[in-house]
């Protein structure tokens, strides 16, 4: 009954003991942008206004040693190495990201022990929290998150290219709103989901999912996708599809998973979902299951369980 939304501008006002990020670690200037090449320590809540530029230097620790946040509006470009990556983590599993509004580079990083934001005038459940943004993530790995999502990114245009998240608390990476295109993402040892998507575009390769206690990927609310290569094992659900949903699998395998692939709807306010598998391979018989209404193609013969949709919701939720 209620219009929910996420503010998306941050005002001075909104951050408690607001510090400039740039004055604060006194950071070396070069034609305007900054630059971060030596280790700090955050204990306060750091802010960098959209007026700025920062780049991270290979090497560089960013420890949170409170349960505080670096938010940014300004461009960030994180230049790690693979010899020499940059390593942000969270004492005591404290600390979060939020960048907003801008465009982001992440190449060579290592997250770990991030939380959420504690912010009372936005809703943010990641560690890491990407808004309204032009993001690329390479080379990227995320473990022992202790919050919601271990990355969520809304409304954002993404690149991902090798990303690996392992031992997360709830979901690995949420996708709400916006596109997203990826190649190789590898989740390991997760609560939740591996992949959440709702209301997305997707456009992918390469989605190795293992030991996921519940979905290896969630696709949902009119998202619209085309993945390849896929493979799912030891999940609760390999891949749900639901609520207007229209995805496509190509080259998947699907092992030990207590169900293969659902397609149903759980709200109603959404339409039917369809799912098309092409070359799906599984040595054990498949457990398929088909909501009332909503459509199963493959190329192959394979056998489905047409239920009610209800019937699959109180199996998975």
């Amino acid at each position: 009954n209620e219009n929910i939304y996420i503010k998306t501008e941050i005002t001075s006002n909104q951050i408690d003991e607001k510090i400039d990020l740039i004055k604060q670690y006194d950071l070396e200037n070069l034609n305007g942008d900054y630059y971060l090449t030596k280790n700090i320590n955050i204990d306060k809540n750091l802010f960098l206004p959209k007026n700025k530029k920062l780049f991270i230097k290979e090497g560089v620790e960013i420890v949170f040693k409170k349960d505080v946040s670096l938010i940014s509006e300004g461009s960030i470009v994180f230049q790690g190495t693979k010899k020499n990556p940059i390593i942000i983590y969270g004492e005591n599993q404290q600390g979060s990201i939020i960048l907003l509004n801008n465009k982001f580079y992440i190449k060579n990083v290592v997250f770990k022990d991030l939380s959420f934001p504690k912010n009372k005038n936005q809703i943010l459940y990641g560690g890491i929290n990407i808004i309204n943004s032009d993001v690329e993530l390479e080379n990227t790995e995320i473990a022992n998150s202790n919050s919601e999502d271990a990355i969520n990114i809304i409304s954002s245009s993404s690149k991902i290219k090798n990303i690996k998240l392992k031992n997360i608390n709830s979901d690995a990476i949420d996708i709400d709103f916006g596109n997203l295109y990826f190649e190789n993402i590898s989740c390991l040892n997760i609560t939740n989901d591996c992949l959440d998507v709702s209301g997305a575009s997707v456009k992918g390769e390469r989605l190795l999912s293992v030991d996921v206690n519940d979905k290896g990927l969630s696709f949902g609310e009119n998202s619209k996708g085309l993945i390849k290569n896929t493979n799912f094992l030891n999940n609760k659900v390999g891949v749900a599809v639901k609520d207007g949903s229209d995805l496509t699998l190509v080259q998947s395998k699907l092992e030990n998973n207590k169900y293969d692939l659902a397609v149903f709807n759980k709200k109603k306010e959404y339409g039917n979902s369809k799912i098309n598998v092409k070359n799906i391979f599984s040595k054990d018989k498949m457990n398929i299951l088909v909501g009332e209404n909503n459509q199963f193609l493959s190329d192959q013969e394979i056998v489905t369980r047409s239920v009610k949709n209800s019937f699959i919701n109180n199996l998975l939720y």
